[in-house]
């Protein structure tokens, strides 16, 4: 994998040394690290009414498959800031070209979520799809914050299936997602909400009750144990030996 140094100053910020990009292409990646640097006062130190798109701001004529190839490569430099930036960028930009990078990041837990986000935009809900999101949830060496990103691409996935999607690609996902569920105790309100509004069988079932108990053994804190502790209890009291699978 080709690795690109960020050095100098471009503005009061880092340059790009781009030697191995056309001249063209050279230009256009100094402006997308321009676009994309850190800036005092939250990135803005003037309200504006109209904050620009990247496209917006770069001579391409709106060439967005340009765009999407030159952010795949910024998003393997060796900064954590421009790697990063670039792949939230490919949330936006990101074409069929860019799936192999994509499924290369899977777990890399720098850029993960952004890339996980990309591919679903990009190819949608399919088996190849959800297995890489498999793959993304299998990655151990990350804060518990994370999980709120695990919630994210769960609802996106929810969402690109909508109402009327096949019960075979709403399994897939729903499988997915229960392999994980008991493990997030740092968001299960959330995810448990995702899963509800997904499965219309799941809020008085055993499943339910054994994803609850099991974040409720892992510890939870103040703001995630009322809502727990409430659900486990309406499920016990249904009776527990009544609720179906």
């Amino acid at each position: 994998m080709r690795k690109m140094t960020l050095i100098g100053v471009l503005l009061l910020a880092s340059a790009m040394e781009c030697a191995a990009l056309p001249p063209e292409d050279e230009a256009t990646m100094r402006r997308i690290v321009r676009f994309l640097m850190p800036q005092c006062g939250g990135n803005r130190t003037t309200r504006v009414e109209y904050i620009p798109e990247l496209i917006d701001v770069l001579n391409i004529n709106g060439d967005t498959n340009r765009l999407a190839r030159l952010l795949a490569e910024l998003a393997q430099t060796n900064s954590a800031w421009y790697a990063k930036m670039a792949m939230w960028q490919l949330e936006k930009y990101g074409t069929p070209a860019q799936l192999p990078f994509l499924y290369s990041c899977a777990t890399n837990p720098a850029v993960a979520n952004s890339a996980m986000k990309a591919m679903l935009r990009i190819e949608g809900v399919t088996s190849n799809s959800v297995e890489m999101v498999r793959r993304y949830l299998e990655i151990t060496n990350v804060s518990e914050s994370v999980h709120w990103d695990h919630v994210e691409v769960f609802k996106m996935m929810f969402d690109m299936l909508g109402d009327n999607a096949p019960p075979s690609d709403k399994e897939l996902v729903l499988g997915c997602i229960m392999r994980h569920a008991p493990e997030n105790r740092r968001c299960p309100r959330q995810l448990d909400e995702v899963i509800l509004s997904a499965d219309t069988g799941y809020r008085f079932s055993k499943r339910r009750l054994s994803v609850l108990r099991g974040v409720y053994l892992r510890g939870l804190n103040e703001f995630q144990l009322p809502y727990v502790t409430n659900a486990i209890n309406e499920l016990v009291a249904y009776p527990e030996a009544n609720l179906p699978d």
